[in-house]
C-alpha cells in the first residue's frame, strides 16, 4: 500500500512567506524608530548593554512604547492589582 502524497500548493507558501517578511521589516522598523525616553516619567535612554537589557519594549497598533525598569515594576504591580 503506497502512503499518500500531499499536494503543496506553492503559490499559497510564497504569499504567506511574502507576507511573513512585510510583517518583519514593519516591525524592524518600528524597532529602530523606538523612544528614545521612557513613556512614563520621560527618563532619557542610553543605549548600553545594562540599559538594553533591563528596559521594557511594548509594541501595540504600530506604537512602540519604551520603560524604564522603575516604571515597569509600578506598572506590574498596577496591574496586579487590578487582575
Amino acid at each position: 500500500m503506497r502512503p499518500k502524497i500531499k499536494k503543496v500548493d506553492t503559490n499559497k507558501r510564497k504569499k504567506m512567506r511574502k507576507n511573513a517578511q512585510k510583517i518583519l521589516e514593519r516591525q524592524t522598523a518600528m524597532f529602530l524608530d523606538h523612544p528614545k525616553e521612557c513613556c512614563v516619567c520621560s527618563t532619557p535612554f542610553e543605549r548600553t548593554k545594562k540599559t538594553v537589557q533591563s528596559w521594557q519594549v511594548v509594541t501595540r497598533d504600530q506604537r512602540v512604547r519604551l520603560t524604564c525598569p522603575t516604571c515597569w515594576t509600578k506598572v506590574e504591580e498596577a496591574l496586579e492589582t487590578l487582575g
